[in-house]
């Protein structure tokens, strides 16, 4: 059960579990890919393998892998590796050890047979595979590619230090949440402060609007009764002179109708003193003591 468990259980801090899921899912990849080109290799054509899309793709994902399969560097190697796998003439089924390297793991399990049969020990079969084959990262024998899990000491200490570093990051989390309570109180202080501050300066800015416009207000009024009085006074000096103009209009007109009527009557007279003097002779002096007496 552990062994599974620690197949689930990764550790994104540890190299090795990275590792371990990149390899895992670009060998799932590969796979995937491998088994869709075998599907495609089906169809006669690219346009007959695009009416008929695998079931496990969409459509946008089936037109992506067609365009893949039928692209000039795919189709270039491809043919390159059908060319050298041509040539083989022992099939190869070491995987990707080499013959080298197959040689050297026969030669290391004949001699741990003879070490076992001198000792009289057994091991198992995960131990043999561990002496002969070897460790190899990311690889756990007669379980395949994993992660490996961490011996049961290391799993201890680990825990142990894991125990501190919790308790470690519990106080750190308490002291953080203190001094967070801590600011939010001050915060909370310093925003009534400024809010009292804030309505203080309201109420400031009120009484002086209120000043300034009564202020305003009484400038208005006196502003007004300064233009009544500089009115009143513009018409009755208006008015005075418009006086003193008709009274020296009339004073003309009276002396212009003197002079008119003086001269209308003496030459009202001068007509008359003719018209006796025509109708009666005499002298011009008789005529005009007749004119006057009239």
């Amino acid at each position: 059960m552990d062994r599974v468990l620690d197949q689930f259980d990764l550790d994104y801090t540890r190299h090795e579990d990275v590792r371990t899921v990149v390899e895992t899912m670009m060998t799932a990849r590969r796979t995937h890919r491998n088994r869709m080109h075998a599907y495609f290799k089906k169809f006669p054509s690219k346009e007959a393998a695009l009416l008929k899309p695998h079931p496990d793709t969409t459509e946008e994902q089936w037109k992506e892998l067609c365009d893949l399969f039928t692209s000039e560097a795919f189709m270039k190697r491809s043919e390159q590796n059908k060319k050298n796998r041509s040539k083989l003439t022992v099939n190869h089924a070491a995987g990707s050890r080499s013959f080298q390297r197959t040689r050297a793991c026969m030669e290391r399990m004949d001699a741990f047979q003879r070490k076992c049969d001198l000792e009289g020990k057994t091991y198992t079969e995960i131990e043999v595979y561990s002496e002969i084959l070897g460790k190899k990262s990311g690889y756990v024998r007669g379980l395949g590619r994993a992660v490996k899990p961490l011996p049961s000491s290391t799993l201890t200490t680990q825990s142990s230090d894991l125990q501190h570093q919790l308790a470690k990051a519990r106080d750190e989390i308490e002291a953080m949440r203190a001094a967070r309570e801590k600011d939010l109180q001050e915060f909370a202080k310093k925003q009534a402060e400024m809010e009292a501050t804030l309505r203080d300066h309201h109420e400031e800015q009120r009484v002086e609007q209120e000043r300034i416009r009564l202020e305003q207000e009484e400038r208005m009024k006196r502003e007004q009764e300064r233009m009544r009085i500089e009115h009143e006074e513009r018409i009755q000096l208006e008015q005075e002179r418009m006086r003193k103009e008709q009274e020296r209009l009339r004073a003309e007109i009276s002396k212009e109708l003197e002079k008119k009527m003086s001269s209308v009557m003496e030459k009202k007279m001068s007509d008359m003193s003719k018209r006796l003097f025509s109708q009666f002779g005499g002298s011009k002096s008789r005529c005009m003591y007749i004119v006057i007496t009239f």
